[in-house]
C-alpha cells in the first residue's frame, strides 16, 4: 500500500527537501474501405476520454456478506479502495461515454482488482459496448492485471485463490482493444502502435513486471532495453511522416511531486531521468499515466523540449476522476471530471460516503506507522499527526492542491516537535507546476 510506504520513508525524503486536421485524412493500412469511408466523415477535432485503475473485481468474486468479511476488511484496512463498488463506478463512467461519444479511450493500466480472470473477460464485455458505439478503446496493462498471485475471491469471512490470466491471455482477452488491430507489436513486451486515425498515432507502453511476480505482484515498472530501442524506431519513422503520436504507460514517466521516487518508490517507472530523456529526444511530447490514484500533470523539461506525463486518478480512489480531453490541431485541451453519483444504495451519497471510507482508513494507517518503528510518536502525537498526512494525501489524489493556512498552522505545530515529519509534509503539499485538472497544452 503506498500509503505505508510514503511514511515509512519519510527521513530519506526530509535530507532530501533541507492535431492538425491531418490526423483524419489517412488510415492504418489494415483498415477497410467502410471505416475509410467512416473517418473522412469526422470533424477535424477529436475527443480522447482517459481511465486508470479501474480495478474492477467480478461481483462474483464477493459472496455470503464477504464485503464486510474479515478477509476482505484486512485488506481493506491495507490498501483502502472502493473496491465494492467499483462495478456501479464504473458503470456511470460508461454510461457517461455512451452520451460523450469520445472518438478515443484510453485505459493505461490496472482494469482488474488483482487480475482474476473472470474480472478481466468481463471488462472486455463492457468495454464492446463502447466499441459497438464506435468508440476506439485503447488499453495497456498494470501491475495488477497479469500473473498475479493476489488473484483471489471472497466467501463469507475468507479468501481463496482463484485464476489469474498470463500476458497472451491479456493480448487475447483485449484483441480488439489494441492488441488485433495493432499497426506494430513490440516483441519484447505488451507494447504496441495503433493508428486510429490518420497521422496520429496510440503508442501504448507495456513497463510491468509480471514476469517477477511469486508471492505478491510486482508494484514497480521498468521500459526494458529492448523495448526502448523498438519505440525510438518506430518514434523516428513518425518524425519522417509527421505523425503525431500520444502515448500511455501504467507506472509514472516522471516525479509527480519532488522526490516521489525516494518517497514513495515503485510508482515511476525505473531510470526515470534517462528514459525521459530518451523519449522526449525521440519527439515524445505527451505521456498518459496512472498507477498512483492522483489526478496530477507534470511537465518535465529538458530544454528546448518538455514532456507532459498526464496521470488520472482512480475510480476507486475519491475523487474518482477520469478526463476528457480535446486535441486539436497542435494542442490538447484537459478537462476532469468526477464521479459523483453512481445506482447503488449508498448512506449519505457516494461522495460522502468515499471521503469518509478514505478518511478513516488513511487515519488508521498512518496513525499505526507513525506509532511504530521508527517513529515511536506517543499516542497523542501520532494521533495529531495522522490526519495531517492524510490531509496531504488526498489532496494530491485530487489534483491541484493548495494548502489552507489554517492546514499550514498545523503542520508548522508537528514540524517544531518533529522536524523530519514537519518537512515531509511540506514536500507533499507542494504541486510541481503545471494544473492538473484543466489545462490548455501546445504539444509541438
Amino acid at each position: 500500500m503506498k500509503t505505508i510506504k510514503l511514511v515509512c520513508t519519510l527521513v530519506l525524503f526530509a535530507c532530501m527537501t533541507s492535431c492538425t486536421k491531418d490526423f483524419l485524412q489517412e488510415e492504418s493500412s489494415k483498415a477497410t474501405d467502410n471505416q475509410t469511408s467512416e473517418l473522412k466523415s469526422k470533424p477535424q477535432q477529436l475527443k480522447i476520454a482517459v481511465i486508470s485503475d479501474i480495478h474492477f473485481m467480478h461481483p462474483t468474486l464477493l459472496q455470503n456478506g464477504a464485503d464486510y468479511g474479515l478477509a476482505f476488511q484486512t485488506y481493506l484496512a491495507s490498501d483502502p479502495k472502493l473496491i465494492a463498488f467499483s462495478g456501479p463506478i464504473f458503470a456511470t463512467v460508461l454510461s457517461d461515454l455512451l452520451l460523450e461519444k469520445p472518438d478515443i479511450v484510453l485505459i493505461p493500466g490496472d482494469l482488474t482488482k488483482d487480475g482474476e480472470m473472470v474480472s478481466h473477460q468481463a471488462m472486455a464485455g463492457l468495454l464492446g459496448q463502447l466499441a459497438a458505439a464506435g468508440i476506439k478503446v485503447y488499453v495497456i496493462p498494470g501491475n495488477h492485471d497479469i500473473n498475479n498471485p493476489e488473484a483471489v475471491a471472497y466467501d463469507g469471512n475468507t479468501a481463496s485463490p482463484v485464476p489469474s490470466i498470463s500476458a497472451d491471455d491479456f493480448s487475447t482477452i483485449y484483441s480488439s482493444f489494441g492488441y488485433g488491430n495493432a499497426l506494430y507489436r513490440d516483441p519484447n513486451s505488451l507494447s504496441y502502435i495503433c493508428q486510429p486515425f490518420g497521422k496520429l498515432w496510440i503508442l501504448g507502453i507495456d513497463d510491468c513486471k509480471y514476469y517477477d511476480n511469486t508471492t505478491f505482484a510486482t508494484v514497480s515498472g521498468v521500459i526494458k532495453p529492448g523495448t526502448m530501442d523498438w519505440i525510438q524506431s518506430k518514434m523516428q519513422e513518425a518524425r519522417e511522416n509527421n505523425i503525431t503520436v500520444l502515448a500511455m504507460m501504467h507506472h509514472g514517466m516522471v516525479e509527480h511531486y519532488t522526490g516521489q521516487n525516494q518517497l514513495d518508490p515503485g510508482y515511476v517507472t525505473d531510470n526515470w531521468e534517462e528514459n525521459a530523456a530518451l523519449l522526449m529526444n525521440a519527439g515524445l511530447r505527451v505521456i498518459f499515466t496512472g498507477h498512483y490514484h492522483a489526478n496530477d500533470i507534470t511537465l518535465h523539461s529538458l530544454p528546448p523540449l518538455a514532456l507532459y506525463d498526464i496521470e488520472t486518478g482512480s475510480l476507486v480512489t475519491p475523487p474518482s476522476p477520469y478526463r476528457i480531453i480535446t486535441l486539436f490541431n497542435n494542442t490538447i485541451d484537459i478537462n476532469t471530471r468526477r464521479v459523483t453519483s453512481i445506482e447503488f444504495p449508498i448512506p449519505g451519497g457516494f461522495v460522502t460516503y468515499s471521503q469518509l471510507f478514505l478518511t478513516a482508513h488513511m487515519d488508521a494507517i498512518f496513525n499505526y506507522i507513525l506509532s511504530n518503528p521508527p517513529y515511536y510518536l506517543p499516542p497523542e502525537l501520532a494521533a495529531y499527526a495522522a490526519p495531517l498526512f492524510r490531509n496531504a494525501m488526498m489532496a494530491h489524489y485530487a489534483g491541484d492542491e493548495k494548502i489552507s493556512q489554517s492546514e499550514r498552522a498545523k503542520d508548522r505545530i508537528l514540524a517544531a516537535q518533529v522536524p523530519v515529519l514537519g518537512n515531509a509534509l511540506s514536500g507533499l503539499w507542494s504541486d510541481l507546476r503545471p494544473q492538473d485538472n484543466s489545462l490548455h497544452v501546445n504539444i509541438h
